[in-house]
């Protein structure tokens, strides 16, 4: 290369480094230009118009409101492009704190002059009244967002000028509603919808509008109100939509063949509505659906039938047809689904064995197969599955020794339940292999032996269902430093003796402990109260245990449901029984009357995800009838201290539990009154206060109780009128009062002192009325009159009786005052003797 070629190269270097040296300055310099004066007054007013509880908005302040939290602005420009509000502690959950983190007030339309913006995100605040019908101005927005948001009223249709809006999310805003869809037509870019719970009752236009939007890809529709199918193939022409949801409707009949249009469909989700029909073999051949949801409906037909004609060209990872009327059994031809990794059939009419040739899907994650009519034996090939994570088998007819042959297999179980069947034998040891289990239900079997103690080696395990068994022998050292995450605990209904293990004080993550109906003795432990904070239901009714109930028991603040009943339990009621924070107020005031998702597990503070098929749930006597709660278990509450041998009052502090749903403490020993104010507990559903030794009056604020559906106050020695009102009106049965010989008034028979006959006045006559009063007059005049007499006899008599003097001295003037009545008796009787001779 000659010296003016070497020259003219290093120059042209020379000159590309300075441009890209300039470059780098000018890009640097526009990165770090301010936000502009105007829009930053906007802001400033948005700021104004909110409530901010978590301070999330404490960095809108200084100069650059592109350094904001949640603004962000064009590098070039310096104009405001991105507003994202969407409250950051919501997690997913529709029962949890996330409103008290949330921003709420109102939008003003001063947003219009942010004219650069093109992405806007409120979702999951707490906004107040209808959308604004001027966002429908902010014409270059590419991204909306209003979910979950609380407005209310009717989807604006200004939104429809956004013409090159791409993605439009203002689902789960439970009152808000579209009268009719025709603002869509103009959203010609829109790619992806989201309605979801908004209502579409009378939109009938909703398939015409929608399917005719070209470009769009993901449709949610969930619980919109939706009824009928469409079923013209003409309206479906759009090759783009991947993610079809139309859960929770009112659609009936058979799914439209023209569904199978829809080429590139990944995700159809039709769940929860009233299709009647055989599932169409051609849904199986799209052969890009990964996705396939079509439980809670009415399905019907066999299997086979589904699957017998397709070509099984799909790709399906997940495939529920839970809670639907399919029969028979369960087909080979499962294994061809290779991919595979969620199957769900559970809740249909399938019957037969499990066949060995799914233990071929290698690739299967989760199996539930409860509530079926299968039997034999759960096939080791089973234990193969080397991804199974959820094995879900419960009730059905299964019965072979043992749950499963979990030894030497590279099973990595997290979820095995085998509830309500018919497995006998022991629990194997090689459970202990399971190192990744979570839960573990093997309750409702014909179980027996002795628990293994290798329960060190399942550190994942939350929670343990073994009720209703026949295992015996003491509870193993479950806690010890190993199982710190256990949430649930229950052993019930089996024949387990000795005391509570102390290494349960390690368990500080339980919220559920259900021993009940066991032989257990022993004092309840004070730790319990001390070291179990995080407790929302703790059952221990129907075993031996003694003593007092320790007062460390009301340092539970997150405790719902107190079941101590049917023991040997003695001394006074604690008079901290006031103290449970969760009963004080009622669990359903702070809560949205929502529709809870069945991934959401809530109790108290304590909220995790278990899986779709697994709900907690806990038998309590109610009513006086005993129930299992599984759904409505969340918002229950409940204390049942009954067939103890508990004596002294009824604690004044049992009114703080305003929340308090159910209170139980029969067949006591109890003195005292009712407390007089117990008008106060309006949350109080039963009340049982039966076999007691409690007297008075019963108190009149009784009446206030209007949720009230069981009332039961016999054998006691109450005494008085029994008080009326509209709910105690309802209760109009005599065995609740019953064993109180000094109650009187309805529903009883007797009448109390001052009622008169319940005649119509029409047909009494002054006369009855005056006979029936004279009769209740006569009857305590006598009443006194003898009453009086036995009193005055016992002070004459009783003296008498222990003083020898007054002894003497009284029947000295008695046969004195005899001797004067002698006498004069007999002068009288002579004297009217001479009268009447003299007259005749």
């Amino acid at each position: 290369m000659s010296e003016y070629t070497k020259t003219c190269v290093v120059w042209l270097l020379w000159f590309l480094l300075c441009v890209g040296t300039i470059n780098l300055c000018l890009c640097n310099s526009l990165s770090s230009a301010t936000c502009w004066e105007i829009e930053r007054q906007v802001l400033l007013k948005l700021k104004a118009g909110l409530v901010d509880p978590a301070n999330r908005l404490s960095t809108w302040t200084d100069e650059d409101c592109c350094r904001w939290s949640g603004v962000s602005c064009d590098n070039q420009t310096g104009h405001v492009v991105k507003i994202d509000l969407q409250n950051p502690y919501y997690d997913g959950s529709l029962y949890n704190d996330w409103p008290n983190g949330s921003l709420r007030g109102k939008i003003g339309p001063s947003l219009l002059d942010l004219k650069h913006l093109t992405y806007l995100d409120l979702s999951s605040t707490d906004f107040e009244g209808s959308i604004p019908p001027f966002i429908g101005s902010l014409s270059k927005l590419t991204y909306l967002n209003l979910s979950m948001s609380s407005f209310n009223g009717t989807i604006p249709p200004q939104l429809g000028n956004l013409s090159i809006l791409e993605i439009l999310d203002v689902g789960q805003n439970w009152f808000l509603r579209a009268d009719d869809l025709q603002w869509l037509s103009g959203l010609l870019s829109l790619q992806h919808l989201d309605l979801t719970h908004v209502n579409l009752t009378t939109s009938s236009d909703w398939f015409h509008m929608i399917f005719k939007l070209p470009s769009l890809s993901v449709l949610k529709l969930v619980n919109c109100g939706l009824h009928g199918l469409p079923s013209s193939s003409w309206l479906f022409n759009i090759s783009s939509l991947t993610h079809l949801h139309l859960r929770r409707n009112h659609f009936y009949g058979p799914i439209p063949n023209v569904f199978g249009n829809f080429i590139n469909l990944e995700v159809l989700d039709l769940s929860s509505n009233t299709i009647n029909s055989t599932i169409p073999h051609w849904i199986f051949n799209i052969s890009s659906l990964t996705y396939l949801d079509l439980s809670f409906n009415n399905f019907n037909g066999q299997i086979p039938s589904a699957f017998e004609k397709s070509y099984i060209k799909v790709s399906l990872q997940i495939l529920s047809l839970r809670s639907n009327n399919l029969k028979g059994n369960l087909p080979d031809i499962l294994e061809q689904f290779r991919y595979l990794r969620t199957l769900d059939l559970s809740n249909n009419m399938i019957s037969g064995s499990i066949p060995a040739s799914i233990g071929r899907l290698s690739f299967l994650s989760k199996l539930y197969l409860s509530g079926n009519q299968l039997n034999g034996t759960v096939p080791n090939i089973i234990g193969q599955l080397s991804d199974l994570k959820v094995l879900d088998l419960a009730h059905n007819s299964f019965s072979f020794t043992g749950p499963i042959a979990f030894g030497n297999n590279k099973v990595s179980l997290n979820h095995l339940i085998l509830s309500n069947n018919k497995i006998n034998g022991s629990i194997p040891s090689s459970i202990c292999k399971l190192e990744k289990l979570a839960v573990l239900d093997i309750s409702n079997n014909q179980l027996s032996g002795e628990l293994p103690t290798c329960w060190k080696n399942l550190t994942s395990l939350m929670a343990v269902n073994l009720e209703n068994n026949n295992l015996f022998g003491e509870i193993p050292n479950v806690c010890h430093n190993h199982l710190l995450g256990l949430h649930a605990l229950r052993l019930s209904n089996n024949s387990f003796s000795g005391e509570i293990p102390c290494s349960m004080k390690n368990c500080t993550s339980l919220a559920m402990v259900d021993l009940g109906q066991n032989k257990l003795h022993g004092n309840i432990p004070t730790w319990m109260g001390e070291s179990l904070s995080s407790l929302v239901f703790l059952r221990l009714r129907s075993n031996f245990f003694g003593g007092t109930i320790p007062p460390q028991i009301c340092e539970l603040s997150s405790l719902q449901v107190l079941d101590l009943a049917d023991n040997n339990l003695i001394g006074h009621l604690p008079e901290c029984i006031g103290n449970f924070s969760k009963m004080i107020v009622n669990p359903n005031a702070s809560q949205q009357a929502l529709y809870i998702p069945e991934y959401i597990v809530y109790w108290g503070d304590f909220r995790r995800y278990i899986h779709p098929n697994y709900k907690y749930s806990l038998p309590l006597v109610r009513d006086g009838e005993e129930r299992e709660y599984t759904n409505i278990l969340p918002q229950v509450t409940n204390i049942d201290l009954s067939n103890n041998s508990l004596v002294g009052e009824i604690p004044v502090g049992v009114l703080s539990l305003l929340g308090l749903q159910g209170l139980n403490l029969s067949r006591n020993h109890l003195t005292g009154n009712i407390p007089l104010k117990i008008g106060v507990m309006r949350s109080m559903m039963t009340l049982d206060l039966s076999r007691n030794e409690l007297s008075g009056q019963i108190p009149p604020s009784l009446s206030n109780l209007s949720f009230l559906n069981h009332l039961n106050l016999s054998f006691n020695n109450l005494s008085g009128r029994i008080p009326t009102g509209s709910q105690l009106q309802t209760l109009n049965d005599t065995s609740v009062y019953m064993g109180n010989s000094y109650l009187c008034g309805p529903p009883l028979p007797q009448e109390c002192p001052g009622d008169g006959p319940s005649q119509s006045p029409s047909f009494t006559s002054k006369e009855n009325e005056d006979e029936g009063g004279d009769i209740q007059e006569m009857l305590w005049f006598y009443l006194g009159i003898v009453s009086g007499f036995v009193l005055g006899c016992w002070m004459v008599w009783g003296v008498l009786f222990f003083k020898r003097s007054w002894r003497i001295a009284y029947f000295l003037v008695v046969d004195d005052l005899y001797d004067k009545v002698y006498v004069t008796s007999v002068l009288g009787i002579r004297r009217w003797k001479e009268m009447k001779g003299r007259r005749t």
